[in-house]
């Protein structure tokens, strides 16, 4: 029963959002990230991260469940679906780690310092991963919904995932 569940890959889907945000809570020195949204300067818990990925993966995870249930869907589309996913989930670590720890009050300077440059660059580059999570998510979603409601009986060239 285990094994099943650790070899069903959607189940990394959920398993990864944990794993992101236990690795923000040891590694980051404070327990927050300074975001740059919409020109409004935000500060988003670690916590608060990883509730809004588990939100956002959760659709996904259930499309999966269901897509494996009815034994439709290509299996390459949706390993590759986790795959790229998981790759994007655990690049923001990596990218936040990198970011300099900055003061609200320089996005208000005339000059501000280099780091408040380096730290909207490496906002600027999260905002773009995130939106293209987003967007594979509502893909994926849509392909999920066309196989699922398709009487399409021919087997796919790489099979279902069982």
């Amino acid at each position: 029963m285990l094994n099943k569940i650790f070899l069903r890959i959607e189940n990394y889907l959920i398993i990864a959002t944990a794993l992101v945000g236990y690795s923000f809570a040891i590694f980051f020195p404070d327990n927050y990230c300074n975001v740059l949204l919409f020109g409004g300067h935000f500060l988003i818990s670690h916590m608060e991260a990883t509730i809004s990925w588990t939100i956002v993966l959760f659709i996904p995870f259930i499309m999966h469940y269901a897509l494996r249930k009815r034994k439709k869907g290509d299996s390459t589309i949706l390993a590759s679906h986790v795959i790229i996913t998981l790759l994007i989930i655990f690049a923001f670590p990596f990218l936040f780690n990198t970011a300099p720890l900055i003061l609200d009050e320089w996005h208000h300077l005339t000059v501000p310092p280099p780091m408040f440059d380096q730290w909207q660059d490496i906002n600027y580059y999260a905002t773009l991963m995130m939106i293209a999570l987003i967007l594979i998510q509502v893909l994926f979603f849509l392909y999920g919904f066309i196989a699922l409601f398709t009487n399409d009986n021919k087997p796919s060239s790489s099979g279902p995932i069982e």
